[in-house]
């Protein structure tokens, strides 16, 4: 993909941002270094139409003074509860804290194009939105962002996003139409029974049993209530229950996650989850609950722009992709205007580029960063935002 120049003259803005974000990470909505630093740069670019969203979120708007479209950006700012160890100069300083999955190379890129954006301030046709969003790796800070108005004053026409992927080459640009990421729901099955001394059975109500009981079916009974042409997948990765060895468990809590692309399979099969958990009521004599603590949709790409962006960014830097069973919270924007997530590729194994992302060892080379700028550039100027 070729840089132009004046896109290249912020590489080392970009990766200052880069390095200083990746060396400060923090978690959740908990960013609060982290959005005062982004602040601090905003307004020294000249954005004056700044607001506080959802406590630690930011839009950012440059209004322009034509009748053009609203394009809006979005970055995720959160990092995750992990021990860095790739050894950089620049390593985390926060102990238990890293962000391991890119969101400090979105948030260099969204830095950047707000550089950009202040130097082109008086050729403006339409509006640039700019969202920097927390909270992305846990509970989903979109949803109480958009609630508060991020997509509105003035209206969103597209929204569009970008995340590294070392699947992908360096250089490259995965796009695909459609469904690209999973809906995703994080659940939480609760099964009470009632404490018993272990030689006294009898006595008791096994939550254990019965949770061991509800594992071996659902795994046993999923692939029967997805049709074969469709995807999806549950996976249990948590059970606890019980006190003692001999105590009869009073209490069993089975945490998993069920992740397709339809939202109607996922309905489908929560509807037989609670269909087991009521069998497992008459049968055990337990009580059971299901609920769902973190819920995202699937991120699905509007096929017109879609097909848009591909007159604007250059053909030999796109990759078709396929749909992942990964999930993203940039599927609530997309519920409420169009939008397109695109994977900016950061793997380069001749540079040792290797690690997955969430790894402890995930880095990239950070020129990929100047390949976003440049889409994100191509992507104003194609629709005419900026003549």
């Amino acid at each position: 993909m070729q840089i132009d120049a004046e896109v290249y003259w912020f590489k080392e803005r970009l990766i200052q941002h880069r390095r200083h974000l990746h060396m400060y990470p923090e978690l959740g909505f908990d960013v609060y270094a982290t959005r005062d630093y982004i602040l601090s740069c905003l307004k020294d670019y000249g954005f004056n139409e700044i607001r506080i969203l959802a406590g630690t979120g930011i839009k950012a708007v440059m209004k322009g003074k034509g009748s053009g479209m609203t394009l809006a950006f979005r970055a995720d700012m959160d990092a995750l509860p992990l021990q860095e160890e790739t050894g950089v100069e620049f390593a985390s300083i926060n102990c238990g804290k890293m962000h391991a999955c890119g969101h400090d190379g979105h948030m260099a890129i969204l830095l950047a194009l707000a550089e950009w954006l202040g130097l082109h301030k008086g050729e403006l046709n339409g509006n640039v939105v700019l969202i920097f969003q927390p909270a992305e790796e846990t509970v989903g800070g979109a949803l109480p962002m958009i609630k508060e108005g991020v997509l509105e004053d003035p209206k969103v026409d597209a929204v569009f996003g970008f995340h590294l992927l070392p699947d992908i080459p360096q250089g490259k640009i995965g796009l695909k139409e459609g469904p690209v990421m999973a809906q995703n729901c994080e659940f939480t099955v609760e099964i009470t029974g009632k404490s018993a001394h272990g030689a006294m059975s009898h006595q008791g109500v096994d939550a254990l049993l019965a949770s061991c009981h509800f594992v071996n079916l659902v795994y046993g009974l999923f692939h029967r209530w997805v049709a074969s042409d469709e995807e999806a997948v549950f996976t249990i990765g948590k059970l606890q229950a019980g006190e003692e060895r001999n105590i009869i468990a009073g209490k069993a809590v089975i945490e998993g996650i069920v992740r397709t692309f339809d939202e109607r399979v996922y309905e489908q099969i929560k509807e037989n989850i609670q269909g087991l958990l009521r069998g497992l009521e008459l049968s055990h004599g337990v009580k059971a609950q299901y609920r769902e603590d973190v819920y995202y949709p699937a991120v699905n790409n509007d096929p017109k722009l879609v097909s848009q962006l591909k007159e604007f960014l250059p053909h030999r830097a796109l990759q078709d992709i396929q749909p992942m069973m990964i999930a993203e919270d940039f599927s609530y924007y997309q519920q409420r205007v169009p939008g397109v997530y695109m994977f900016l590729g950061c793997g380069n194994e001749s540079k040792g580029f290797t690690a997955p992302l969430h790894s402890s060892k995930f880095n990239f080379d950070e020129e990929v960063l100047l390949y976003g700028l440049q889409a994100y550039h191509d992507i104003i100027k194609g629709f005419g935002v900026v003549r």
